[in-house]
Parts: C-alpha cells; structure tokens; sequence
C-alpha cells in the first residue's frame, strides 16, 4: 500500500539575537534577520541574504525581510507561517495541517485597540506616513476602498506581530499584495532618523495582512500567542471589553463614509509638493 505523503510545513522563526529557548526543528525553522546588516553576527542558521532577498531593508521592514526571503525562496512546502524567536503560536505543530484543512489561515487573537488601527498606526509611524500608506493602497488596490475606510477608520481589533501560517498558494498571493504596497511606499517617505521610526515599513506592513484577511473573506483560525508575557490579568481582560465597548459606542455616532484627511497634513503635503491623488479624487 502506497505511504500516504505527509505535507510539508515550515514556519520562520524571525531571529535577531540568540536565544536558547528557539524553536528549530522540522516545522519551526529559524532565519537570522539583517544579516547583511550586521555581517559579523552569525547565529548559526539560515539568513535572510541569500538568493532573492531584501535583508539590506531589514532596519526599516523588520522580520517582513524573513517574510520575503521565504517568498522568493522556499518552494518545496505545502504551509509555510512566521513566528518571532519569543513569540510562537499556542498549537500543536502535529495538527497544523489537520487544521488548515478546515481553515485558510492561522493568526494570532487581535488585541482590542481603544482607538482604530488609523489612530494607533499614527501612533507609531506619523500622520503624514499614514496618509502615504492609505494612498498607496488605493492607487494599486482601488477595489479595497470599502475595505479600508472599514478596517483601518471603524475597526479596533488588530492582528499584530506579522504573524500566521496559510497554504504557500494563500502565503504567495499575500506576499505579492503586501510587498507590492510597500515597494511604493518605500519609494515615497522619507525615513527617519530616529531608532524606533526607522520601523515604519514593518509597522505599515503589520496592518496589511488584517485588511487582506478582510478583503479576501479569509476564513480564520485565531490562536494565543505563547510568550514571556502571556499570562493576561483578569484586570487586562476586562479592559478590553470596556475599550471595545466604548470603541463601539463611539463608531455608532461617527462613522466615516470616506477616508478622512487631517487638514495640518494637506497643508503640508502642499508645501513639501506631495499629493495624495488615489484619496483625494
């Protein structure tokens, strides 16, 4: 009798340090980020400068160059996923392909923003690369406008880390929307010379993948995530709930029908010769 193949899953563990709790075996598959940046770190296991890659972007797009080097280069895989070193998905690996039988994606549980994804993406990029990104979209993704006045200005729940595991069909189609977007974004910021917002394609790209998920009606595993900080107070969990009613209260009395522009930002945009154009129409 003919052995029945078993499917092949691997999913990157995104690495910038050692760490002795890394998970490496058949499934779980380790890649040093940035290697081309930091060439005289070595960690001992794959990196994400060979073959086709952006690892020279990594300062600016952060484990989405793993993201991309397993894109480009890994091809003999039925499920293909990413995790972070101190970060893994709360399942049994045996059962990942018994699950994605019945679903089309693995993610981790949103966490419950008090404000929309918009106002927190501002937060932690700026209001003038906020509006780059949302037009970015637009001009190569127009039929996504619904998507993104509802997911970006009326959501609160927000599929953090660039974490999941799909299908390599679902995971190439993902890839190519997500790094189609921000090929152009990257062509159009400037990026800042500050530590923490040298980030902010990692930052705009963490978004992309719930508004895909959204556009796409993706049908959804979504699991814990396992870290150092996991254990969730009672306190944590009940103030959850009070954003997302507050948040839900707020959305019944401003609903945005289009995609708003803060008028400080127009103004200069106007000044530093940059326009929006798939926004403002």
């Amino acid at each position: 009798m003919k052995e029945k193949k078993q499917p092949r899953i691997k999913i990157l563990v995104a690495c910038h340090k050692a760490d002795p709790n890394i998970r490496q075996n058949d499934i779980y598959m380790p890649i040093q980020v940035g290697k081309t940046l930091h060439p005289d770190l070595d960690l001992g296991f794959q990196c994400d400068n060979t073959g086709d890659n952006i690892s020279e972007k990594n300062e600016s797009y952060c484990e989405l160059t793993a993201i991309y080097w397993a894109w480009k280069n890994l091809k003999e895989v039925d499920y293909i996923g990413l995790c972070h070193y101190r970060r893994y998905f709360s399942i049994y690996e045996h059962k990942i392909s018994q699950y994605l039988k019945n679903y089309d994606i693995i993610i981790p549980k949103p966490i419950i923003l008090s404000k929309s994804i918009f106002e927190e993406l501002c937060l932690w990029t700026s209001l003038e690369e906020a509006h780059i990104f949302i037009d970015s979209i637009m001009k190569l993704f127009p039929e996504y406008k619904d998507d993104i006045i509802h997911y970006y200005f009326k959501s609160n729940k927000f599929t953090q880390c660039n974490m999941f595991v799909t299908s390599k069909e679902q995971y190439d189609h993902y890839c190519s929307f997500l790094f189609r977007i921000l090929e152009d974004v990257y062509t159009r910021i400037v990026i800042s010379p500050y530590s923490r917002q040298k980030r902010v394609i990692g930052y705009l790209g963490e978004t992309l993948l719930g508004l895909w998920i959204r556009h796409n009606k993706t049908k959804l595993l979504k699991v814990n995530i396992v870290s150092p900080n996991q254990n969730r107070s009672f306190k944590e969990i009940l103030n959850d709930i009070r954003r997302d009613i507050a948040f839900s209260f707020s959305k019944s009395y401003n609903t945005p029908q289009y995609i708003p522009i803060y008028k400080p930002v127009m103004v200069g945009f106007e000044q530093d010769n940059i326009s929006l154009p798939s926004i403002i129409l």
